[in-house]
Order: C-alpha cells, then sequence, then structure tokens
C-alpha cells in the first residue's frame, strides 16, 4: 500500500479515536447511560446525494501540464445513498468505520455518461443527555473518497476512465432515538466537504491536482443500527 494512503488513513482515524478516549474518564465516573455500551451494525440513508457542482460543473476540462491529457468533469445527478456501517457505541461516544457507494448519471456538455462515488469514512459520534431515550448528536470525521468517471479521460485516439481520489470532512447534527437499549434509530443533518486533489486517467500517470478540486453536500440522513 503507497505510504500516502498510510499517513492519510491514519490522520482519518485520529480525531474519532480521540474523541473516543477523551471522553473515557466521564463513562467511568456517572451511570450507565440508556444505551447499551457494545459494538453495533447499522445501515444509513442519505436521500437525493449529489456534488454542489462548484468543480464537476458539466462544463469544464482538466489538461495535463505539458502534455494533451484531457479528462472531463462532469456534473452529476442526485441519487440516493445507502451507507453500511461498523463501529463500536460507549456511554457518551461512538466510533464509526463506514462505506458509500453511489452510481450517477454524469452530464458533459449534454453529453449523458456515467460517474461512481465512492468514500471510505472514520467518524465520532458524541452523545448528550445519555441517560435519556432520546439523546442529540453531534458527529465529526474524514473520509477517502475517489470519483470515477467512465470514459472520461482521453488521450490521441485513446479513451479510458478517469479516477479522482483525495480527502473529506464529515459533519453532522441531529438526535437518536432508542426504541431499545440494543436498537437506535436516528435523523439528522449531514454536511461533508471533499477535496479531490490526484487523478489518473489514460496514460495512467498520478496526477496531483492543484488547485484542489473542492465538492460539498448537505442533505438529511436517517439511520438506524443494532448494538451487540
Amino acid at each position: 500500500m503507497p505510504t500516502h494512503v498510510i499517513v492519510r488513513m491514519l490522520r482519518l482515524a485520529a480525531v474519532p479515536l480521540l474523541l473516543l478516549v477523551s471522553a473515557a474518564p466521564a463513562w467511568s465516573q456517572v451511570e450507565q447511560g440508556f444505551a447499551k455500551d457494545g459494538g453495533f451494525a447499522g445501515v444509513s440513508f442519505v436521500p437525493d446525494f449529489t456534488f454542489d457542482g462548484v468543480t464537476f460543473d458539466g462544463r469544464t476540462v482538466y489538461k495535463e501540464v505539458g502534455g494533451e491529457e484531457l479528462m472531463i468533469l462532469p456534473r452529476v445527478d442526485a441519487r440516493n445513498l445507502v451507507r453500511f456501517v461498523l463501529g463500536y457505541r460507549a456511554r457518551q461516544a461512538a466510533i464509526e468505520v463506514s462505506y458509500d457507494r453511489t452510481a450517477h448519471n454524469g452530464t458533459f456538455l449534454d453529453v449523458t455518461g456515467k460517474a461512481t462515488f465512492q468514500a471510505v469514512n472514520v467518524d465520532g459520534r458524541y452523545f448528550f443527555a445519555t441517560r435519556r431515550r432520546i439523546q442529540p448528536h453531534l458527529l465529526f470525521g474524514g473520509s477517502l473518497p475517489w470519483f470515477t468517471v467512465k470514459d472520461g479521460s482521453f488521450l490521441d485516439s485513446r479513451v479510458a476512465d478517469a479516477s479522482f481520489q483525495g480527502w473529506g470532512m464529515n459533519t453532522e447534527a441531529g438526535a437518536t432515538v432508542y426504541v431499545h437499549r440494543q436498537l437506535g434509530i436516528s435523523v439528522g443533518y449531514n454536511y461533508r466537504i471533499v477535496w479531490f486533489d490526484r487523478a489518473t486517467g489514460v496514460s495512467e500517470k498520478l496526477y496531483d491536482l492543484r488547485p484542489r478540486f473542492r465538492e460539498t453536500s448537505g442533505a438529511l440522513v436517517v439511520a438506524t443500527h443494532l448494538i451487540f
């Protein structure tokens, strides 16, 4: 595995782990919370997920500096996102690892194609009013996203997929309702920022993108999880 990927994964996990560890002293000094402590599995649903279209606007072409390779930046439509989550819930905080994948239709100058967004996320969730059934929460974490545009890279007569990689930040504010000590249902507003700073295309060269390609997305999120 490339060194830069390992470094980014360690950075990705640092903040959620810090949140989990820093809350530990409080857990030992108070009564047990309403929700059970332990590992959990869950699923989240984000309706109408898409980018804001600042960089991937459906009109812009990225051209290799000092070369001829081209990559198109299509505007993608909104699609429902389903996220699978594994994590550990302690009394006042939880750490979560999740995976996103959505397949989009992309439009570039009125020509329609296909694009796929994927991301691995590591997030920390902090709960308030943990002795109650309804617990407000805040989430903060990071992601390693990659975005693939089918047949989005061109060099002479050759055509191949364009792939953009980078890093991101996840935030969320909402509330979790525990219908049972082991079963929670959450509703919140999720806001994420993604910076794409590397790309590969038909030549298979790894390009550094400067300035970075920045996209944001904000949406309602509904989730459920089962604590073991």
